[in-house]
């Protein structure tokens, strides 16, 4: 009678560890969610501002070129930011 019980208890364990590990795997983010704005089309290359470092899509970039070279800008406030950076 002392196995039955040894065997029902150790039943009991891994029963109660599947649970618990179980309620551990959802609760650890599993799930990732992203904002809809922030996801570009499939292929399209993103582009470094040089005065804030974010990225942004090449096709929604402003474009500005500066001693000859071209800048890609997440905003014209970064642009205006970037050259009186760049004049002082």
């Amino acid at each position: 009678m002392n196995i039955a019980k040894i065997i029902i208890v150790l039943i009991l364990l891994y029963v109660g560890y599947r649970v618990v590990r179980m309620l551990r795997a959802g609760s650890t983010g599993s799930v990732k969610g992203s904002r809809a704005d922030a996801v570009t089309s499939r292929g399209e290359d993103l582009v470094q501002d040089p005065f804030c470092k974010i990225y942004v899509p090449k096709s929604q970039a402003m474009v500005k070129e500066i001693n000859g070279h071209v800048h890609y800008f997440c905003s014209r406030e970064c642009i205006d930011q970037y050259i009186s950076k760049k004049n002082n």
